[in-house]
C-alpha cells in the first residue's frame, strides 16, 4: 500500500511555502480525519490555508461560507491562478451562471457561498446530490450575539449538521472570548471539536494610541511617515470618511473612499483599486475590510475610538497580514464612548445592553492605560504576555511623566461648580475658554468669574484633565442622555490645596520608525525592480500584485539570489505552478541585475 506524501509536499504544490505556519498542520489533521474544528487564530496566521488545502486533498467539494462578496471573489481568483478548482454564488452573479455551478459541483473542490444561500432549498437539493468534504465557516465570530460582529444569519447554521451529519464543520475567526468560543460550538450543534486556541499577539504590528488634539494634522504626519505603502483609514461616520477623503486629495494623497452611501459600482471600483495597488490610501466606514484579501496593508488608522477591544482588534488585523511590520494609529477622545453610549436605548435586549456598555467602557481604558499596549490586549483574551514591555507601542517607546497640575484643575473643578453642576465636559470647557456662543450668553454664563479663565488652553488639553480628574475620583459624570459633570467627596480636598491633582505628560515621543520594508536587510534596488516586473505580469492578468508574488518572497529572492529553477524553488512563496508561470522571469531580472 502506498503511503500519503507529506502534507508538507501538498503545501509546497499548492501553495509555494516551505513549512507551516504554527498550528496550521494540525488543525489541517484534524480535518482530514473528518473531526469538527474551531480554530480561533490571529489575522495573518494563515487561516485560508486551514480549509483550502485539505479541500484539495479529500474527495468531494468543500463549501466556505463567507460573509462578504468580495472576499468569495478575490479568494476564487487566487485559487483558480494557482490551478485550484473553485467557484462561488453570491447575488452578484446571473442566473445562468448560477445555475452553470450548481449543474456542475463536481469540477470544483471548493464553493465559497454567502450564509443566506443555505436555506435556498434548491440549493441544498443540489449539495445532497454531490459529496461534501466539509463545511468551512469563515468569521465565525458573526454566530455569537456577544460577538462583535453578530449576524443574525449566521445563528441558523446548526442546519448544516441537521442536512449533512456525516460532513465535518470548520469554524474559523481571528476574534473570540472564551464565551463566544463557547457560543460558536453550541450553535453549530459541534460534537467534541478539535479547539485551536493560538496566541493573539501580532509581535509585527506596532500599536500607537493617542488623544485626538489636531485630528487631519496628526493623520498627515502620520501618512507622511509611512509614504508610498498601502494602508485603511477608518472613520466612524461617511461624513467624516467623505470629509477626510476630500482633505487627503487636497493635500496631494493618492487615496480613495469607501462607505454603504455610496454607489455600488464606485464601491467596487474603489474597492477594487486598492486591493491591485492603484490607490494605496482607502478612507472607509466599517462597511470595508472585513474578509479583505491583501497581506501587504502596513498601516491601519482609526480616527474614531472603535467601540469594542474585539472589534479594534478585528480591524488592525488586516495589517501585515505576511507577516512584515506594520503600524496601527489609534486617535481618540472619551466623548465617542459618550455617543455610543447615547444609542444603548435602542437596544432592547437588557443583558445584550449591559454586555455593550462594559465593552464601550473596556475600550475607553484601554487607550487611557500607561501600561504595555500589547500585555494589555492580550490581557482581555484572557491571555498572559511574558514581558513587561513589548518595544512595539507608545507607552513601551514614549517617555512619559507626571505633571502637577492642580491650578488647572482648581479652575475647571471651581467652573463646574458656578455652573452649579448642571451642565457637560463640552459647555464647562466652552465657559473655561470663553466661547463667544449664543447659548452662553443667554444663560448669563459670560459673567461668571470661570469664563474666559483659560483661553492659552486647548480644547483637547482641557478633555484630558477632566477625563483623568474622573478617573481620579474628583469628577463624576451623571448617566443619562446628557451627562453632567458633578463634584464628588474628593472634589473639596483638591479646591483648598489638601490634595494634588498629577498628570501623565508625554515628555519625548519615539523617533518615527522607518518605512518598514526598510527594517530588513535586502537589496532595496533589486526588489524595486522585481516589484515593477511583478506589478506588470498582475496587470496583464488583471489580478492583484500579491496574487503572483507577496512581498516576503520577493525580499527572499533579493537576499539569496536564486541562480537556477532549484533555488528559486527553494524561495518560501514559490511553487511549481507558479514557478511554470512566471518564474523565469523573475530569475532573468535577479540574473542581470548580478
Amino acid at each position: 500500500m502506498t503511503s500519503s506524501p507529506p502534507l508538507e509536499d501538498s503545501l509546497k504544490r499548492w501553495f509555494g511555502y516551505n513549512e507551516f505556519r504554527l498550528l496550521q498542520k494540525e488543525i489541517i489533521t484534524a480535518l482530514l480525519e473528518h473531526q469538527d474544528v474551531l480554530a480561533i487564530l490571529p489575522t495573518g496566521a494563515g487561516k485560508s490555508i486551514c480549509y483550502q488545502l485539505p479541500a484539495m486533498l479529500m474527495p468531494g467539494i468543500a463549501v466556505v461560507i463567507s460573509p462578504l462578496i468580495s472576499l468569495m471573489q478575490d479568494q476564487v481568483v487566487s485559487l483558480y491562478k494557482n490551478g485550484m478548482p473553485a467557484a462561488f454564488l453570491n447575488s452578484s452573479l446571473p442566473l445562468e451562471e448560477i445555475h452553470a455551478v450548481l449543474n456542475s459541483l463536481s469540477d470544483y473542490k471548493l464553493l465559497y457561498v454567502s450564509p443566506e444561500r443555505l436555506f435556498d432549498e434548491q440549493f441544498i437539493r443540489h449539495l445532497e446530490k454531490t459529496t461534501v468534504s466539509f463545511f468551512a465557516i469563515d468569521e465565525a465570530h458573526c454566530i455569537s450575539q456577544w460577538g462583535h460582529s453578530f449576524r443574525p444569519e449566521y445563528r441558523k447554521l446548526s442546519l448544516l449538521k441537521e442536512k449533512f451529519p456525516k460532513s465535518a464543520i470548520i469554524a474559523l475567526t481571528a476574534t473570540a472570548t472564551k464565551e463566544v468560543e463557547r457560543d460558536i460550538a453550541r450553535q453549530l450543534l459541534m460534537t467534541s471539536p478539535y479547539l485551536v486556541r493560538a496566541s493573539f499577539d501580532r509581535p509585527n504590528l506596532t500599536i500607537e494610541i493617542h488623544p485626538k488634539k489636531e485630528t487631519m494634522r496628526q493623520l498627515q504626519h502620520f501618512l507622511e511617515r509611512h509614504s508610498n505603502v498601502s494602508g485603511i483609514v477608518y472613520a466612524a461616520t461617511r461624513k467624516t470618511v467623505d470629509e477626510t477623503y476630500e482633505r487627503l486629495k487636497k493635500e496631494g494623497f493618492k487615496v480613495g473612499k469607501y462607505h454603504a452611501g455610496m454607489p455600488d459600482v464606485e464601491r467596487a471600483s474603489a474597492q477594487h483599486d486598492f486591493i491591485h495597488g492603484d490607490l494605496p490610501i482607502m478612507v472607509a466606514t466599517l462597511a470595508f475590510g472585513m474578509g479583505i484579501h491583501k497581506p501587504d496593508i502596513r498601516f491601519v488608522v482609526h480616527l474614531d475610538m472603535p467601540r469594542s477591544i474585539e472589534q479594534y482588534y478585528q480591524e488592525i488585523g488586516r495589517a501585515g497580514r505576511d507577516g512584515l511590520p506594520a503600524t496601527c494609529l489609534l486617535l481618540y477622545s472619551a466623548q465617542e464612548a459618550l455617543i455610543y453610549h447615547s444609542f444603548l436605548e435602542q437596544i432592547t435586549d437588557e443583558e445584550v445592553r449591559k454586555v455593550t456598555k462594559q465593552k464601550t467602557d473596556r475600550m475607553l481604558s484601554f487607550c487611557k492605560s500607561r501600561v504595555c499596549r500589547r500585555k494589555d490586549l492580550l490581557r482581555y483574551f484572557d491571555e498572559v504576555y511574558p514581558n513587561n514591555q513589548c518595544e512595539r507601542c507608545d507607552n513601551c517607546l514614549d517617555t512619559h511623566e507626571m505633571h502637577d497640575e492642580t491650578l488647572l484643575a482648581q479652575k475647571v473643578l471651581s467652573c463646574v461648580f458656578r455652573l452649579k453642576q448642571q451642565f457637560g465636559v463640552k459647555y464647562v470647557i466652552d465657559v473655561l475658554r470663553g466661547a463667544k456662543i449664543k447659548a452662553v450668553f443667554d444663560r448669563g454664563h459670560d459673567r461668571l468669574s470661570t469664563y474666559n479663565l483659560t483661553p492659552d488652553v486647548s480644547e483637547a488639553d482641557l478633555r484630558s484633565l477632566i477625563d483623568q480628574l474622573i478617573d481620579s475620583g474628583f469628577l463624576k459624570r451623571s448617566q443619562g442622555d446628557y451627562p453632567i459633570l458633578q463634584w464628588t467627596d474628593l472634589t473639596p480636598g483638591v479646591i483648598q490645596g489638601d490634595a494634588k491633582v498629577l498628570v501623565h505628560k508625554k515628555i519625548a515621543q519615539a523617533a518615527p520608525k522607518k518605512s518598514p520594508k526598510k527594517e530588513l536587510e535586502y537589496d532595496q534596488v533589486l526588489f524595486d525592480q522585481l516589484s515593477a516586473l511583478r506589478r506588470q505580469i498582475s496587470q496583464e492578468m488583471k489580478v492583484p500584485a500579491f496574487v503572483v508574488f507577496g512581498d516576503r518572497a520577493l525580499i527572499e529572492m533579493c537576499q539569496v539570489l536564486p541562480k537556477s529553477r532549484e533555488e528559486m524553488l527553494r524561495v518560501n512563496g514559490v511553487g511549481p505552478i507558479k514557478w511554470e508561470k512566471y518564474g523565469a522571469a523573475f530569475l532573468d531580472v535577479i540574473f542581470r541585475y548580478k
